[in-house]
């Protein structure tokens, strides 16, 4: 039994020592968290960087339409003729489509896409919409 406890304290102790250096050096240049870092212009706020200072990531952003106001067309203008339509009403057909746009489309323009989408009236079908938050969570 006392060898146990010899063996619990050294790993108590030498977890305090790993948590004290890692405190100390690891973390010293890091910038303080503020509320200054919620005010980020919009510019800002679609980078993966943001997502660590702010309290919403990219694609919260995308869904609730918080970044960049400009449409912009990604070689998807045959998307528009589905605007007004809800996120159920489409055939597998057309769900291809939206599904080959989405994965020709670069890793760097995934969020910009999203919100074209989304500023152009453009509701993505309720699978695509999973797939693009699944891809837009790991640019």
């Amino acid at each position: 039994m006392k060898p146990a406890l010899i063996l619990l304290a050294i790993l108590v102790v030498g977890g305090a020592i790993v948590w004290l250096i890692d405190q100390l050096f690891y973390h010293r240049n890091e910038p303080e968290k503020s509320d200054e870092t919620e005010d980020l212009p919009a510019s800002q706020g679609c980078t993966d960087e943001s997502c660590g200072i702010r309290s919403i990531c990219p694609s919260e952003q995308i869904l609730a339409g918080e970044c960049r106001q400009e449409v912009t067309y990604y070689d998807d203008e045959e998307l528009d003729a589905f605007a007004g339509r809800g996120e159920d009403g489409y055939t597998d057909q057309e769900m291809e489509l939206w599904r080959d746009v989405l994965y020709t489309l670069r890793p760097a323009d995934l969020l910009g896409w999203g919100q074209s989408i989304k500023h152009r009236g453009l509701i993505m079908p309720a699978p695509i919409r999973d797939e693009f938050l699944a891809l837009a969570a790991h640019v």
